[in-house]
């Protein structure tokens, strides 16, 4: 699970970078789960992970993602983060939370299941400015 827990978290700074959600999606098995937490976003499969990451993405302008603790198991991992960047209207944010991926248990593996939980704050601030 070591290994799956490094290409996932070079595959998330690539996206923060790139925008390219293809190293997330290749790293994805074809019945993972993807769920966010606190809202009622889902995702299954490959093409369900290519979404939640363009969703995801989409958020921001700017992003950078620094992985701050991580706890490694045989079969799953829980990544604690902070993002900071801009959201695309160009304002300032930072936000912290944990994601928790799953596998099969073989470093090259696919990610069964990947579960986040965040703190967001900043963006109901922004919905509250819009509205």
């Amino acid at each position: 699970m070591h290994t799956l827990t490094e290409r996932f978290t070079d595959a998330l700074h690539h996206l923060d970078a790139e925008r390219d959600p293809q190293p997330m999606v290749d790293l994805t098995g074809e019945d993972a789960d993807l769920i966010k937490l606190n809202q009622t976003h889902e995702a299954r499969g490959r093409e369900g992970a290519r979404r939640f990451w363009e969703d995801y993405r989409n958020v921001f302008g700017d992003l950078e993602t620094t992985f701050t603790s991580s706890t490694v198991g045989e079969k799953s991992a829980a990544l604690e983060w902070e993002s900071r960047g801009t959201l695309r209207n160009g304002k300032p944010f930072t936000y912290r939370g944990v994601t928790v991926i799953e596998g099969d248990g073989s470093d090259d593996g696919k990610l069964t299941g990947v579960r986040t939980y965040y703190d967001s704050a900043a963006f109901l601030q922004e919905t509250a400015g819009t509205a």
